[in-house]
């Protein structure tokens, strides 16, 4: 890199990093929590998001293998009883869709009216689409309540990440959003807890309650929103500097360090909206100039997972079971998948933490690649030992994918966003997310099941080969944030900086 090069990038724009963004770089564990305990508190609100997410997620995909909802919304052939692939693609996938249309639409909502009264709408849509999904009798009024309750968690995704990437330092930002990650696969594993509790039950209200027990999630969302205080960053965007200084102080015991963050937040929104005609956030910005590189990143690592294959691996229980293994033991394994990913999170980010997460979630991608390529050779081994190892991997994927692919990718994408279009950003990140889900959850049983494609555990090639992209796409889209700042971020995408060189590029700043 010219010297001339690194003049010109750093002559735009003050390159000194705040001293309290050094500080909380310093910080141990105890520190962290000691110094920010009020903000990682606040933190909760956005993780009832991630509650409800991860519950529909497995009743989306984990309650139609129920042998209750099969028998009364199934149909029957001579090799038993089965789900037509329309209806399980349809049951599947469009809460997906309704998600993604629903975290656009926040991106909107969520300037508007605050990230705090968007989340709290969002529970009281998701209460709505349960009532429906319970009291439902026909498989057209269930997709309806599926719809509705889809729109309901797109909006509470879109709210809860944007807020709890706004509410927390910039260091702390990529942990909350792995947090993020944890709390649903916590309640994905309790979900599935819940439903294996009830396999046994052949009668109607087995699959009813799992249905109902969606109104306590959904009012935990609605309740904690509303009791929120409203993001800092939103405050400050549309001119409430007093509200934002107030939950400052509330925040920061100290007088100059508070003042600090305050200053450095109005600082750095006030030199993204120098740079726009207009003050309001519109989503075309998103796609215009360096924004637009910024935006299709935080889409990518949204989706990364689902592209990787996560759709298929949230049907794996009625996968498993339509080639003959017993449900109970295949909710058992699924059980234990989901813990085991919650360990594997944990440890990885413990392990792990000297890793740059740009280089972890190559390594995700490659190891998606090799474990579908295995799934899918597996089909032609004959017997119950390659069925039971299938179920073995496909679980086991499932924790590697969590951990190595959506909680750095999704780190990263809430890091990459600026704060002026972060409500927007996370929205379409969402939206992505969702939409990815929606399209591949569609088509995967058509891929596998038995009355359309019939690929059975060779559906594992297919993301194999969508694994090759994924690794071309991390190289050349994703930056290493690791120790970089929002400013910094703005900066580099602004010089056209390669994303692969902006660590390098911190490094020669402030030689």
């Amino acid at each position: 890199m010219s010297d001339d090069f690194v003049k010109s990038s750093s002559s735009h724009h003050e390159w000194d990093e705040p001293a309290f963004l050094q500080s909380d770089q310093k910080l141990t564990l105890r520190e962290t929590i000691q110094r920010h305990g009020k903000a990682l508190l606040l933190c909760c609100i956005p993780f009832t998001a991630a509650v409800l997410f991860g519950y529909d997620t497995i009743v989306n995909g984990a309650a139609i293998s129920m042998p209750a909802f099969i028998m009364y919304f199934g149909e029957k052939n001579s090799s038993g009883l089965y789900l037509p692939s329309l209806w399980t693609s349809l049951w599947t996938s469009m809460s997906a869709l309704a998600q993604a249309l629903a975290a656009t639409g926040t991106g909107f909502l969520a300037d508007r009216i605050g990230r705090k009264w968007s989340g709290c709408i969002a529970g009281v849509i998701s209460l709505a689409g349960a009532t429906v999904q319970y009291t439902a009798h026909t498989r057209s009024a269930l997709l309806g309540g599926k719809i509705v309750s889809g729109l309901g968690i797109g909006m509470a995704m879109a709210a809860g990440t944007t807020y709890a990437s706004e509410i927390v330092s910039p260091r702390l930002v990529s942990p909350v959003q792995q947090a993020l990650v944890i709390f649903i696969l916590i309640m994905q594993a309790l979900a599935m807890g819940v439903i294996r509790i009830f396999v046994p039950d052949i009668s109607e209200h087995s699959f009813r309650t799992v249905f109902a027990i969606q109104w306590g999630v959904g009012a935990l969302v609605t309740i904690a929103f509303a009791l929120a205080p409203e993001s800092p960053i939103y405050s400050i965007v549309n001119n409430k500097q007093e509200s934002a200084k107030k939950l400052f102080e509330w925040m920061y015991s100290d007088s100059a360090d508070r003042e600090e963050r305050f200053n450095y937040l109005t600082k750095t929104i006030e030199e993204e909206n120098s740079q726009q005609q207009a003050n309001k956030a519109r989503y075309v910005e998103c796609f215009q100039g360096t924004n637009f590189k910024r935006t299709l990143t935080i889409m990518f690592l949204f989706g990364i997972v689902n592209l990787g294959g996560a759709p298929f691996l949230s049907q794996s229980i009625y996968f498993l079971i339509s080639v003959g293994l017993p449900a109970i033991h295949v909710f058992d394994i699924s059980v234990g998948g989901f813990g085991l990913a919650i360990i594997i999170i944990i440890a990885s980010g413990i392990l792990l933490k000297n890793f740059r997460r740009s280089h972890i979630l190559f390594w995700g991608t490659v190891i998606n690649l090799v474990f579908n390529l295995v799934i899918g050779a597996l089909y032609y081994e004959h017997g119950d030992g390659p069925k039971w190892a299938i179920a073995i991997l496909m679980n086991l994927l499932i924790s590697l994918q969590a951990a190595f692919m959506q909680a750095s990718g999704w780190s990263i994408a809430a890091e990459v966003s600026s704060y002026r279009l972060r409500a927007k950003s996370m929205a379409l990140g969402m939206m992505a997310q969702t939409f990815t889900t929606w399209i591949i959850t569609f088509v995967v049983p058509y891929m596998y099941n038995v009355d359309s494609g019939n690929l059975g555990a060779r559906t594992g090639f297919v993301f194999a080969g969508s694994s090759v992209l994924l690794i071309w796409g991390v190289y050349a889209l994703v930056p290493d944030t690791t120790g970089l700042s929002t400013e910094d971020l703005d900066n580099f995408y602004e010089a056209k900086v390669p994303v692969r060189k902006f660590a390098t590029h911190k490094a020669a700043m402030q030689s």
